[in-house]
């Protein structure tokens, strides 16, 4: 799933939800995409900042960050909040190994090229995220969802 913001040609922004970039071309293409304000079909993706890892193991220096307009903030009911970390959950199972405990070596050993790159998952101490952290190495904690018995 990936996800854009949007601006037609009246300059409304707006935010779309994609299954993969391959969807959105296809999409757009068609004309399926239209602005929720105004209706127009002629909508272009919005630029926006990207995190690219480029080489592996040097610290590049840091930049600040560019400061982008942000758009209207979007309110989640808790309901749809519990649907959203679901299926982000469900994803990552999907899409994922799992490692299990051997995460902090499998993710150092992808980062450093001894591993074949894929997307991993699995869990973690406090004191092995912060290894992770000093070593420069990315990762994200997903929360898991509560679910109804």
């Amino acid at each position: 799933m990936v996800v854009y913001d949007l601006i037609c040609k009246k300059n409304h922004r707006f935010e779309g939800w994609f299954p993969s970039f391959e969807g959105f071309q296809e999409q757009s293409v068609k004309k399926l995409i239209s602005c929720p304000t105004c209706g127009s079909t002629k909508v272009e993706k919005m630029p926006h900042a990207c995190a690219v890892l480029s080489n592996r193991g040097d610290k590049a220096e840091k930049k600040e960050p560019a400061q982008t307009e942000k758009g209207p903030e979007v309110r989640l009911t808790a309901e749809q909040a519990k649907e959203l970390l679901i299926r982000l959950n469900h994803y990552v199972r999907e899409n994922f190994e799992d490692v299990g405990s051997r995460f902090p070596e499998e993710a150092r050993a992808i980062f450093h090229g001894e591993s074949e790159k894929k997307s991993i998952h699995g869990t973690s101490t406090p004191q092995q995220r912060e290894e992770l952290d000093e070593e420069g190495i990315p990762y994200v904690i997903l929360p898991k969802p509560e679910l109804d018995s």
